[in-house]
């Protein structure tokens, strides 16, 4: 038995009606490239909103999948988190500026101040 540990990733889907999700954690390499690295959480509890960020630690299982991509086929491993202890770190990005401006007037709003947009 593995275990895994992801500090900070960010909720890129739910799957299914009962509570699983994926996240996605950005790898760096040495050399300064980065990429997004995927995992599907299997959970009976209620998923965190699509782009909040967690951190997701528990037991790690691996499945290799083909698929065919310009006529070859391929193989891929599918990365999945059973038994997972899951702490919601930060809430969803806004997705629009509309959002964000909203976001920060409501934080004016209980501050009682106005902002100038």
């Amino acid at each position: 038995m593995a275990l895994i540990k992801i500090e900070s990733g960010e909720v890129t889907r739910h799957v299914g009606s009962r509570g699983a999700f994926a996240v996605a954690e950005t790898v760096t390499l040495p050399d300064g490239r980065t990429f997004p690295k995927s995992y599907t959480v299997w959970q009976d509890a209620e998923a965190p909103a699509i782009g909040a960020i967690v951190a997701v630690t528990g037991v790690m299982s691996a499945k290799i999948r083909e698929y065919e991509s310009q006529g070859q086929v391929k193989h891929a491993v599918d990365i999945s988190i059973n038994d997972p202890e899951v702490t919601v770190m930060g809430a969803p990005k806004p997705s629009t500026p509309e959002a964000t401006a909203a976001e920060i007037q409501a934080i004016a709003d209980s501050a009682v101040r106005e902002l100038p947009f």
